[in-house]
């Protein structure tokens, strides 16, 4: 009887995974709005991979935590941008997901500062409040080391950070260089706030479904090709430009 068991379960998952290698349609989900400077390469990218090997690729908004929950689930089949020591951050909290092993985006996370403050590095936070976008986890781990909650504020956008920053009610916003820089060229009541510390060097992957684990290294070797022939580098820079 167990072997019986053992056979069944065998042969679902052999006819899952020939499903999933052979689906004709993915979307993935990311916490960031598509706009953005990191989505804005991640989906151009992903979607002529996935065109390169026959499959529609579709991506949508939504909160961070959400998006992982939708993902890790197997309701949604991947995540657009996540940092490479993703699993760590997040403490294992979401096994289903796995890295397509190729290199998407580099970011500096910064912070941000209206008054005389200089970050040289993530302890030099200690004595100030701040505030981020919710749902970054490499952001949520690295502050969890030096500050208590009482010092942090998580918000729904990076735009709210800012304005809190700017009605004095924290001292700091931690977020990544080019978002960052975007929100303030586009305000100009922002204009006594500046970058004042690089904190991490992220390097950005997207994550799918390990039920797609098989597609994972064609999408990645796919990637690859792109970056060889062009591709990729036509869309970062296409992406800056669109940016600025």
């Amino acid at each position: 009887m167990k072997r019986f068991v053992c056979l069944i379960f065998f042969v679902f998952y052999i006819f899952q995974t020939l499903y999933a290698q052979n689906v004709k349609e993915l979307t993935f989900s990311g916490g960031a709005p598509l706009d953005t400077y990191i989505p804005s390469i991640t989906v151009p990218v992903l979607t002529e991979a996935f065109k390169r090997n026959g499959i529609t690729f579709k991506a949508l908004y939504l909160p961070s935590l959400r998006s992982l929950e939708s993902t890790n689930s197997g309701f949604l089949d991947g995540e657009l941008h996540r940092v490479s020591n993703f699993h760590e951050v997040s403490r294992g909290k979401y096994p289903n997901l796995i890295k397509i092993d190729s290199e998407l985006v580099h970011v500096w996370v910064v912070a941000f500062a209206k008054k005389d403050i200089q970050i040289n590095a993530w302890k030099d936070l200690k004595k100030y409040h701040v505030s981020y976008y919710r749902g970054r986890k490499n952001i949520t781990s690295a502050l969890a080391e030096v500050l208590p909650a009482k010092q942090i504020f998580t918000v729904s956008n990076d735009k709210k950070a800012f304005e809190l920053l700017n009605a004095g009610r924290i001292d700091v916003v931690v977020t990544e260089r080019n978002q960052g820089n975007r929100i303030l060229s586009k305000y100009p009541e922002y204009s006594n706030i500046q970058e004042v510390g690089k904190l991490q060097q992220s390097v950005i992957f997207s994550y799918i479904n390990k039920k797609y684990k098989i597609l994972s290294i064609k999408i990645a070797n796919t990637i690859d090709e792109m970056k060889k022939d062009g591709t990729f580098n036509n869309i970062v820079k296409m992406s800056n430009s669109a940016q600025k």
